[in-house]
């Protein structure tokens, strides 16, 4: 789930990479790109789907968040569960700067316990604050690789915390890309595709 077109980009050498590389520095010792790829999907789908039957348990906060990270990536990347140390962009998006992320995850959380969201009964209020939450997080970017896919197992649980499932594999990569984009100006832009995913029991 590694989207090309919206790819990282960092203004330095990445101090996440191999020497004079683009392929990030991983425990598998991979300095192909592509190869590295195609690893990483296998391997996150494996852990996602480990997921389904037992999900990392936490109060929706910061915590949980980068244990999620960790999980998924542990067995790939030496940052799995860590936030960023380095500025990076996608498209003509710059997300949060290193220093400022914890800060900012620490109230989007607060927001959520604050204002209640998770008291929220009504179905169309429970949305609203899922593509919120989803939008603040993916402009925060708090990791340096893999925050669609943690952001998205949260939400997940927030979800399931509502009573509803969510499947994200019916929503296409593009679809998730342009939303991604949108979330920047528009914390609604997750809601149609969120409606989209919810799963009937």
């Amino acid at each position: 789930m590694m989207f090309s077109k919206y790819d990282v980009y960092t203004t330095v050498q990445s101090l996440y990479c191999y020497p004079d590389s683009d392929v990030l520095k991983n425990k598998l010792n991979i300095r192909n790109r592509e190869e590295l790829k195609q690893a990483e999907e296998e391997i996150t789908a494996l852990k996602q789907y480990m997921l389904m039957e037992s999900p990392i348990k936490g109060r929706f906060t910061k915590t949980q968040l980068m244990n999620i990270h960790r999980f998924l990536f542990e067995d790939i990347y030496p940052f799995a569960g860590h936030i960023r140390r380095e500025q990076i962009s996608k498209g003509d998006t710059m997300f949060f700067p290193p220093h400022l992320i914890s800060q900012e995850l620490d109230k989007v959380f607060a927001k959520l316990h604050s204002e209640k969201m998770l008291h929220a009964t009504d179905k169309k209020c429970q949305i609203e604050h899922l593509s919120y939450i989803m939008s603040e997080l993916n402009v925060i970017h708090p990791f340096r690789e893999g925050n669609g896919r943690s952001i998205r197992e949260l939400i997940r649980y927030m979800a399931l915390y509502y009573g509803f499932s969510l499947d994200w594999s019916l929503v296409d990569r593009d679809t998730m890309i342009d939303a991604a984009v949108r979330s920047v100006v528009d914390s609604m832009a997750f809601y149609d595709i969120i409606v989209n995913c919810v799963v009937e029991e």
